[in-house]
């Protein structure tokens, strides 16, 4: 992985070839086997019985923006050409507040007005924290 999630600097897969296509099966380690299955059952389907009939030609996605420095930010967003909307990961141990408010007025500045803006705490901030950081966040317009 380019940029570490949750720690995970890489991810085994299994590519699973089959008669309809390909599945991918490649959860994360801490899943138990319950909600693992459930991976290796949609990967089994990909591979077996196929995509359904597409219902559109494209569908609206958001970039994501790891807990980088600021100064990281475009480079980062240069590999999502024409995405008006990223979410951004803030709560990052190791990290301050300070960091993630500089995060997201990088991102803010690259998306301009326009551009729709999330942050993903990852439901690490207490209450008081997530007070505190959203009044801070609050000039940059979050969706």
């Amino acid at each position: 992985m380019t940029v570490p999630f949750r720690g995970v600097t890489h991810r085994e897969a299994l590519l699973l070839r089959g008669p309809a296509g390909w599945g991918e099966f490649s959860p994360f380690l801490e899943y138990d086997d319950a909600e693992a299955s459930r991976w290796l059952a949609a990967a089994l389907e990909a591979a077996y019985t196929g995509w359904p009939d597409p219902l559109r030609t494209s569908v609206p996605v958001n970039a994501t923006v790891p807990a980088v420095r600021a100064d990281e930010v475009a480079s980062v967003l240069a590999r999502f050409p024409g995405c008006t909307t990223a979410k951004v990961k803030v709560a990052q141990a190791g990290q301050v507040l300070t960091d993630d408010v500089d995060r997201v007025a990088a991102v803010r500045e690259w998306l301009g007005r326009n551009g729709k803006l999330r942050v993903d705490a990852n439901a690490a901030w207490s209450l008081d924290e997530a007070r505190e950081a959203v009044t801070a966040l609050a000039p940059y317009d979050l969706e």
